[in-house]
């Protein structure tokens, strides 16, 4: 059944549905991007309903469960057109004039709010440490993240190289992006992040840790995003909803930054002796600025 036939059925269905399958059926069909990015339990919060309810709401409609209610809807956002980037900034400058430059800034960070709360009502926090688990037992780390997940790859380097060798950044400068992943192999893992449109690079560095026998944590928009494919991956699903023209990387920089966390309390007496080195290097280079007394003046 498609996206089309699904809506129709649940419009002739709606009159005869409780109050309670009715509510349900109001927020599939005005949040349809939500039903294919969200769990069962997550779409229930969202909707304000029971679990249950949505599980009885597809078997309502002929699905014999969420998953499979959930394939339309994915179809339809693989399918859906993209917005280009002239016609958003359009959009933006038309709702931010006229004053309303602090709804928009208000709106924003509205929905970086309900993205972390999001976080917290699934199972996210449960995911991210079996995450930290894995990334901890790894031999090696391979980050990798393109165009505007760089800086949310580049953080976990940055941070994760303060206690650990062990964490390699494939960031392709030189044009060495295949070089940089040469030898990954079992035991290592790659840390991966992207967003629709999906990075071309992000996505060939996880197939091609995948086919080496290496393990892949991937930081993505959605469970059927081609970098959370493959029965050893281990997705973190989080929203990059934005009213701006960009996608939030706000909530993925929140979860690598909870990984860097649990990394390093893990880290036990190696990660302290490898913290205190790096301080000591830092302070030797005069890595950072420390204001000194001012002279007084006679």
């Amino acid at each position: 059944m498609n996206y089309a036939d699904t809506i129709t059925r649940i419009e002739n269905a709606f009159a005869h549905l409780s109050p309670q399958l009715k509510q349900a059926a109001r927020y599939v069909i005005d949040h349809p991007d939500d039903v294919a990015l969200y769990s069962m339990r997550q779409l229930a919060a969202h909707a304000d309903v029971h679990p249950s309810t949505m599980v009885r709401f597809a078997r309502e409609l002929g699905f014999d469960g969420h998953a499979q209610f959930q394939e339309p809807f994915q179809e339809r956002l693989r399918s859906k057109p993209k917005i280009s980037y002239v016609g958003g900034a359009r959009d933006l400058q038309a709702r931010g004039g006229d004053g309303n430059a602090i709804a928009l800034v208000t709106e924003m960070f509205e929905t970086e709010r309900r993205a972390f709360k999001s976080l917290l009502d699934d199972a996210t926090p449960s995911s991210i440490k079996d995450a930290a688990e894995v990334l901890c037992q790894a031999r090696n780390i391979f980050v990798v993240g393109g165009r505007s997940l760089y800086p949310a790859a580049f953080y976990f380097h940055y941070a994760c190289r303060m206690f650990t060798n062990k964490v390699h950044l494939v960031g392709g400068h030189g044009g060495t992006f295949a070089d940089q992943l040469r030898g990954i192999s079992e035991g290592d893992v790659v840390l991966a992040t992207s967003f629709s449109p999906y990075s071309r690079n992000s996505v060939r560095a996880v197939d091609y840790a995948q086919d080496h026998g290496a393990r892949v944590v991937a930081i993505t928009d959605s469970a059927v995003s081609p970098i959370a494919r493959g029965e050893d991956t281990l997705a973190l699903v989080v929203s990059n909803d934005s009213p701006s023209l960009f996608h939030s990387i706000v909530p993925a920089m929140g979860v690598v930054e909870a990984l860097v966390m649990l990394m390093i309390a893990r880290g036990g007496s190696k990660a302290l002796a490898a913290l205190e080195d790096s301080e000591e290097q830092l302070n030797g280079f005069d890595a950072y600025w420390l204001e000194k007394p001012t002279k007084m003046r006679r």
